[in-house]
């Protein structure tokens, strides 16, 4: 099998700056911070290793006081250029996953059905779960499949119009040699459009396998999110 014998090196981006939920990274969670709630969660997956890539010594030490492990990046202007210069300061000839920092509920078996994917050969790879709420949201982004799984296009409105409906979740793996290739792309029309990272790697012409799930758990990105993620959390 083409990378199984690979180790998968789970990334989570944290960066300090952030627009609507300033230093959210480091949001209390009952009694931890963000990024350790999440970190948590990735560990209990079947990667080999996971680390925290951050701009910001505090939550470095955030993690390394909780046991994780931490590596500092300079400014990148993505969660993806992030991940791939993590990957070349560890000097990691493995497979590659991104694990968004702020899903503390994120279900182990969601970043272990994207690793899992990514040892089978495929150059990228993400999740996705059913849709049953609103698909009109526009933070609640959707993704199109072909009948091998295999994404068409993801977007922030409902497509297909009628349903049903997909929900990407952010969490993508990838082989090491693709990850630097993408980190080396310039921004694409699509994706200024949707703004959505991805659709820079379909317009390049990649290949993205959706691995489907049956859990999802809500991401935070303003104070609302964070004040709903805090009634929902609980320990694995």
């Amino acid at each position: 099998m083409p990378g199984a014998s690979l180790p998968v090196l789970a990334v989570l981006p944290a960066r300090i700056g952030s627009t609507r939920l300033p230093a959210k990274a480091l949001a209390d969670i009952h009694g931890a911070p963000m990024i350790v709630r999440t970190w948590e969660r990735a560990v209990r997956s079947n990667v080999t290793r996971v680390v925290v890539a951050t701009d910001d010594a505090k939550i470095a030490a955030a993690v390394e006081l909780a046991g994780g492990e931490a590596v500092m990046t300079g400014d990148c202007a993505s969660g993806t250029d992030r991940v791939a210069q993590a990957a070349r300061l560890l000097g990691w000839e493995s497979l590659v996953l991104n694990v968004q920092g702020d899903e503390p509920l994120i279900d182990p078996e969601t970043i272990s059905a994207v690793a899992d994917a990514v040892r089978a050969g495929h150059a990228i790879a993400t999740a996705a779960t059913p849709l049953h709420g609103d698909a009109t949201v526009r933070s609640r982004v959707k993704v199109v499949v072909r009948s091998d799984q295999a994404a068409l296009y993801f977007s922030r409105s409902a497509i297909p119009i009628d349903g049903p409906w997909l929900l990407h979740l952010g969490v993508y793996g990838f082989q090491p040699d693709v990850l630097q290739a993408l980190a080396a792309l310039p921004q694409s029309t699509l994706e200024r459009a949707e703004s959505l990272e991805q659709l820079r790697w379909l317009e390049a012409g990649y290949s993205m396998h959706v691995a489907q799930v049956q859990h999802a758990r809500p991401a935070v990105d303003t104070p609302e999110d964070l004040e709903h993620m805090r009634t929902l959390w609980k320990p694995l």
